[in-house]
């Protein structure tokens, strides 16, 4: 008998194990094979997971259905699908990605769709594409590669979707509003605490479905998913009946209630600014005690995003009875407002705090829509911490799993016994001097290590000594007749903000008192500027010292460092050696930007 699992795992190593190419030849090789297999492939800019989750479910009533997991849609994920579509399956669905020109040309040529469907084109990574038009070249290769017996699933609501079907050289199943639709929308109604409720048209039929999902623009995907069924050959009615059993995927319109009786509406696994509008709609139509709106970051902005972050305040003030914003630039959208008395609108850099704040404004009855970024954001511990104590509060970190099947979440423990710390005399004035670097001998001489180097000059010139901490480096040093204490975080340059929080609470100093040293892209090699209080300015450094205080208003001496020729080498740039010139020419902009820390204690009250 053989042991299907360990089959499986050993193909999972071997994958791994494998060359690039190696894995693209297995895979077509599998695809060849497979001719008694239907293959679904599934792309668009929003809508992709829930469209490929609810077309699986009613493929698998008829018959063995391989499908990719969760949310990945890159090649890998779709070639190591079509490997392990076997003789048993008769259908393989895909939810194909893309993040650039050319991204989706591998996936579609080792997937081969027998089906394709194209849900919504929106401005997701808008950036890399250059417009609108490109970007549905791109979604529109699914199906300009299906053959001649193949069958197109298209959103006739889209008119760039519609211009695509004009190019279709196979079979087309509209679905939508519009007239001429086959499966077209009469009704979607999504009214909390009530599910969505569709209703369509059908070859002069009327259909209704009662689903378990939430939000009218699910309709697109329950819709999209029933155009596969038709294009399959299947049973109508009995494809409905497999739509009312689906539950929506992790992060997508998902229903979670604590153990407090406050109900979440989880739509945190991304959150494009173009697409804000659903969510919203939905809690602005929920009958609730409180509706709460909790936003994260846009996962397709870039530059200012206070004006986005005011505009979708003042949508939610009609209706919201609180707007918490969480994230780098979550501030940006209270500016205007601190002077308008009792404003619901709240902004937090940190998501511990933005927890603690939840935790103790939330009560039973609340309706919770959590929209945000979850490889920015991870607002999923918002919800995990009500009920557990979360032990991991790091941000930013990247990763594209939610927070609850990250070994992290709570594997962590509390801060680490780090030892004692001089503490400031009672009635002494504290301050503090942060030079921000990355540790280690071979970024010594790097850009991103002038705070560094500031520091260092500081504790030769007054004979000090650095002292190792858990923090990173101290020196306690008497200067201009004030206690100052120089730090190095020890700790990566972005993840910099824990230990000066950790630093400054042991020493009972609060964080306008503490100066931060830097380098600063923005300015030309040797400009040294002084800045009282402010954003990040794009510095990561700076940023998670913001976040960890929830506060700007921290002082900051900024060195010069200047900025590549292409802005998209700037992390190469800053972790390369100066050249000998450059190292002579940042001598005196070193002594000078210790003069102006100097400058700063002798300027504050003693």
């Amino acid at each position: 008998m053989v042991d299907t699992a360990m089959v499986n795992a050993t193909k999972k190593i071997l994958k791994r194990l494998m060359p690039r190419w190696l894995v693209i030849f297995i895979a077509g090789l599998q695809r060849r094979r497979s001719g008694h297999v239907t293959f679904v492939g599934i792309t668009g800019s929003v809508g992709k997971t829930m469209t490929k989750d609810l077309t699986a479910a009613i493929l698998a009533a008829f018959g063995p259905c391989q499908k990719t997991a969760g949310s990945y849609n890159t090649f890998p994920s779709i070639a190591g699908r079509v490997w392990n579509t076997g003789r048993a399956h008769r259908y393989c669905v895909a939810e194909i990605g893309a993040s650039g020109p050319g991204t989706m040309d591998q996936a579609v040529r080792i997937l081969k769709p027998d089906i394709g469907v194209i849900t919504v084109i929106g401005r997701d990574h808008f950036a890399a594409y250059k417009s609108m038009e490109a970007l549905a070249g791109e979604k529109a290769k699914l199906v300009l590669a299906l053959p001649a017996h193949g069958t197109a699933v298209l959103n006739m609501d889209d008119p760039l979707i519609r211009s695509i079907g004009e190019r279709c050289r196979c079979r087309i199943i509209w679905f939508g509003a519009g007239e001429g639709a086959h499966l077209r929308l009469l009704e979607a109604r999504s009214l909390w605490p009530q599910p969505l409720r569709v209703v369509f048209e059908y070859q002069h039929g009327t259909h209704e479905i009662q689903t378990q999902l939430h939000g009218t623009h699910m309709a697109i995907p329950v819709l999209a998913s029933l155009g596969v069924a038709l294009a399959a050959g299947l049973s109508l009615e009995a494809s409905i009946l497999a739509v009312t059993r689906v539950q929506p995927p992790d992060g997508r319109m998902q229903m979670v209630t604590a153990a407090d009786g406050v109900v979440f509406i989880r739509d945190d696994f991304k959150a494009p600014h173009w697409s804000m509008a659903a969510p919203l709609e939905f809690l602005r139509n929920a009958r609730a005690k409180r509706k709460i709106a909790v936003i994260g970051t846009f996962s397709d902005s870039s530059g200012d995003y206070g004006p986005k972050y005011r505009d979708i305040a003042a949508s939610l003030r009609t209706f919201a009875d609180r707007i918490v914003f969480i994230g780098p630039h979550a501030r940006r959208g209270l500016k205007g407002n601190q002077d308008q008395g009792e404003d619901p609108v709240v902004g937090f850099r940190n998501i511990r705090n933005a927890a603690d704040f939840l935790l103790a404004e939330l009560r039973p009855g609340d309706l919770v829509l959590v929209k945000g970024t979850n490889e920015q954001d991870h607002l999923l511990r918002l919800i995990l911490s009500r009920s557990r104590p979360v032990r991991c509060w790091e941000e930013q970190c990247g990763r594209q799993l939610f927070c609850d099947q990250c070994p992290k979440l709570y594997a962590s423990g509390p801060d680490a016994d780090i030892g004692p710390v001089e503490k400031t005399p009672p009635g002494t004035k504290c301050l503090v001097v942060v030079g921000l670097g990355n540790p280690g001998y071979r970024f010594r001489r790097t850009p991103h290590n002038v705070g560094y180097r500031v520091l260092d000059l500081l504790v030769r010139s007054a004979g000090g000594v650095w002292m190792p901490q858990p923090e990173g480096r101290v020196c306690a040093l008497e200067m201009d007749g004030a206690a100052v204490h120089l730090l190095k975080p020890g700790s990566k340059m972005n993840g910099s903000g824990e230990m000066v929080r950790r630093f400054l609470a042991r020493l009972g100093c609060d964080p306008e008192n503490c100066l931060i040293v830097h380098d600063d892209m923005n300015f030309s090699f040797g400009q040294v500027r002084f800045k009282p209080r402010g954003g990040d300015a794009g510095h990561k450094g700076m940023r998670s010292i913001l976040s960890a205080f929830d506060t700007e208003d921290m002082p900051r001496v900024r060195l010069g460092v200047g900025m590549p020729a292409d802005d998209r080498q700037a992390r190469q740039f800053v972790l390369t050696k100066f050249s000998a010139k450059d190292e002579a020419r940042l001598i005196p902009v070193i002594e000078q930007a210790a003069a102006r820390v100097r400058e700063y204690v002798r300027s504050r009250p003693k």
